[in-house]
């Protein structure tokens, strides 16, 4: 190899590390529980739920406060499920 190739890979490799801890160092933290931003992300959900219950499998005969009791415990366990999907905290 010569020295001028050596330096372009040198430069290639440098680049590839570069872009990589530019994408992996830094990343924004999701919302956590208890925070002014979880609750309002939860309620969100919820009235989601409580407007249409079907999408959540639930069933539409339970009386209000059941309905809100199960639209939270579906919501609750979808994001413990998935906490990859809370928003981020910026």
């Amino acid at each position: 190899m010569k020295p001028r190739d050596q330096l372009i890979l040198a430069a290639i490799l440098f680049g590839l590390a570069l872009m990589f801890f530019l994408t992996h160092l830094y990343k924004p933290e999701r919302v956590r529980p208890g925070t002014p931003e979880y609750d309002a992300y939860i309620r969100q959900f919820m009235e989601e739920c409580l407007k249409a219950p079907a999408r959540y499998d639930l069933p539409t005969s339970l009386s209000p406060t059941e309905l809100e009791t199960a639209c939270r415990e579906a919501v609750l366990k979808a994001d413990r499920f998935n906490p990859s999907a809370r928003p981020l905290r910026y």
